[in-house]
This record gives structure tokens, C-alpha cells and sequence, in this order.
């Protein structure tokens, strides 16, 4: 067929027949042909550049993901993790490359979700268009101006006030992914879906995001698994997000300290870190109300650092992370109403 220019997708493949036999044409032979001229396709010396730039790029995605995973590896090691995790191992994983298994699995899954993310994306950018115009702010007990409408209050809420337009605040944002074994069937796969749905709303908004999960090995160390980094090289982080999986035990403490740490090293106004946990924190030698306040005693550490929680439950887990983180409490069961219930929590905290 004729040549593939540049870029271009190749022609559509011809679908497997089944036949029953094949055939020759008659009175055939063999013949020299002296007229025979090369095809002249001035893209043949393009296709091959093309072709072996792809390799040389691979190939450096390769290695800066190699060096990036040591990396990541020396700052777990780097930490102090506290008393109760004391002596723990701590090891980061990250796939050097998604892999077309995972990008066709994506594919295959991300249209509603990515509907979803642009519901939230819409939400989001409304709430600060009308931080930077100003307005009015209402319901208030002392103020220059009389709400007509509201004087049948009987909280007397009934001034209002001129809200002066404010820069939009800068975000970030990381999510953490339990990956226990008690997260299996449903629970990972809205754990899954939120991430999918996360990871686009924020890359689209250009909010430096970050995609984590959880779990231990068989010798206790715990696992972090890196799904996507703040900076990409190859574009594929959202492929590498299908890979989130029900695994084993989980020492939540020490993957929450690790995760806060990266965040809490960001420059943007407003850090916020969502987790996604059944609430049940079981490891070895780290179980029950103890392991529980750790989690509470982090939570506040960071929180004092100017970090925002968001504890996200799925289903018959809203009790366990009520009464682990509180307030921070987020329950993201209907993944439908995800874009309201995390824009009013961010709208909570954007303002000044």
C-alpha cells in the first residue's frame, strides 16, 4: 500500500478470513525484468529518523525514571518516621514504563470517568472565577449593607458586604491509595476510579498532583507504590494508575508520613492530601486504638504545617475514618458526587 506519512495512523488491517483453500493463477512463469526502477518515497529516510528518535526517547524515559526511583528510595530513608515506625523498611516501586496492557485497560474504563473529572474541572474553575471578580457575601450579623431578603431571619444573619476580588490561590495536591488486602473487589476499584478521575481533573487545571499507594511485604517492609509524580517524562502516569491493586497488610502511619513530607515541600498556597483507606490500619505490631491515634497525631502534625486532609471512605467505611480523622471525613461512595463534595471542601479553604 501506499506509504505512511509521518505521524499518520497506518491503514486499517484486513480482518481474518476463514477459507478453505488457496489458488494460483494459470500459465504463470518466471521473467526478467530490466525496467524496474526504486520507489522513490522521500519519506523513507523521515520514517526511520522518526522510529529511532522514539527508541532514543524511550530509551531516556527509561533512564530518568531509574534515577528518579533511587531518588525517591534515598527520601524514604531520609525521613524520621517516628518512634512507632521505627526500624521499619521503607521501599518506593514505580513502573519504568506503563505498558500497552495498561494503556488499553485505561482506554478501556476512562470515558466516564473522564466525564466525571470534567464536572469537577467546571465546578472548580466557576468557584475561583468568582473569587477573582469579588461579590457579595452574605449572612452576615454585622455589616454596611441590609439584605432585603433576608430580614425574616431570626438569627439576625441579615447584612451583607462586598467581597474584594483575590488572586487565585495556587494547589497541590496528593492522593494515597490504600492497598491492603481488606481493599479488595469493590473498594479498590473505587479507589481506582477516584484516582483516574483525580489525576485528570488536576492535570488539566495544571495542578501539580501526585498519586500514591500503600501496602507491606511478606518481611513487614512497607511498600509505597509511586502511580504518578508531580513532574512527568513520558506522559503515561494515568496508565501507570491502573496498576493500583488490593495487595497485603498496611502500615498506614509511615505511608502517610511519607507522602505528607513530599507534600509539605511544595511552594503552592493551598496542599491539600487526600486519602482513600477502608480505616483499618493492621500490620504487624501496628493494629487497633493505638495505630489509630498515630494516624490522628500525624494528621494534626501536618495539619499545623498547613496541610489540608481529606479522608475519603467508600461504603461501610465512613465509620472507621469518622472516627480516625474527623472533620476530615469525606465520603466518596457516589463517585457522581465527587465534583460537588470536593469543590465545597476546597472552597472552604481557599479563602482569605
Amino acid at each position: 500500500g501506499e506509504a505512511e506519512k509521518d505521524g499518520e495512523q497506518e491503514p486499517e488491517r484486513l480482518p481474518l478470513l476463514e477459507t478453505n483453500s488457496v489458488s494460483v493463477p494459470e500459465d504463470g512463469g518466471v521473467e526478467y525484468n530490466d525496467t524496474y526502477a526504486k520507489e522513490q518515497d522521500k519519506r523513507a529516510a523521515a520514517d526511520v529518523e522518526r522510529i529511532l528518535n522514539t527508541m532514543a526517547e524511550k530509551a531516556a524515559c527509561r533512564s530518568l525514571e531509574s534515577e528518579r526511583l533511587e531518588e525517591l528510595n534515598e527520601f524514604a530513608q531520609s525521613i524520621s518516621y517516628g518512634n512507632v515506625h521505627a526500624g521499619v523498611n521503607i521501599r518506593v516501586n514505580r513502573l519504568l514504563e506503563a505498558g500497552e496492557m495498561r494503556e488499553e485497560q485505561y482506554q478501556a474504563v476512562a470515558e466516564p470517568l473522564l466525564a466525571i473529572s470534567k464536572q469537577l474541572q467546571r465546578s472548580l474553575l466557576k468557584e475561583l472565577e468568582d473569587r477573582r471578580k469579588g461579590g457579595k457575601m452574605k449572612g452576615l450579623l454585622f455589616g454596611r449593607h441590609l439584605d432585603g431578603r433576608t430580614v425574616y431571619r431570626n438569627d439576625g444573619k441579615t447584612f451583607y458586604k462586598k467581597a474584594l476580588p483575590n488572586e487565585t490561590p495556587q494547589l497541590s495536591v496528593a492522593l494515597l491509595l490504600d492497598e491492603s488486602g481488606s481493599m479488595y473487589g469493590d473498594r479498590v476499584t473505587y479507589a481506582r476510579a477516584a484516582a483516574i478521575i483525580l489525576y485528570d481533573f488536576c492535570t488539566n487545571l495544571g495542578i501539580p498532583v501526585m498519586v500514591y499507594g500503600h501496602s507491606t511485604d511478606w518481611d513487614d517492609t512497607v511498600e509505597l507504590y509511586s502511580y504518578a509524580e508531580f513532574d512527568t517524562y513520558d506522559n503515561a502516569d494515568k496508565y501507570r494508575i491502573m496498576d493500583v491493586s488490593a495487595r497485603s497488610s498496611n502500615r498506614d502511619g509511615a505511608a502517610l508520613r511519607f507522602v505528607a513530607e513530599r507534600l509539605a515541600a511544595r511552594t503552592e498556597d493551598v496542599k491539600i492530601l487526600i486519602l482513600v483507606s477502608d480505616g483499618q490500619p493492621a500490620a504487624n505490631g501496628y493494629i487497633g486504638t493505638a495505630a489509630e491515634e498515630d494516624l490522628r497525631e500525624i494528621k494534626q502534625e501536618y495539619k499545623r504545617k498547613g496541610i489540608l486532609f481529606i479522608a475519603a471512605a467508600i461504603g461501610d467505611d465512613k465509620e472507621n475514618i469518622q472516627r480516625i480523622y474527623g472533620e476530615s471525613f469525606l465520603d466518596i461512595t457516589d463517585l457522581e458526587e465527587l465534583p460537588a463534595k470536593l469543590t465545597a471542601v476546597v472552597k472552604r479553604h481557599i479563602r482569605v
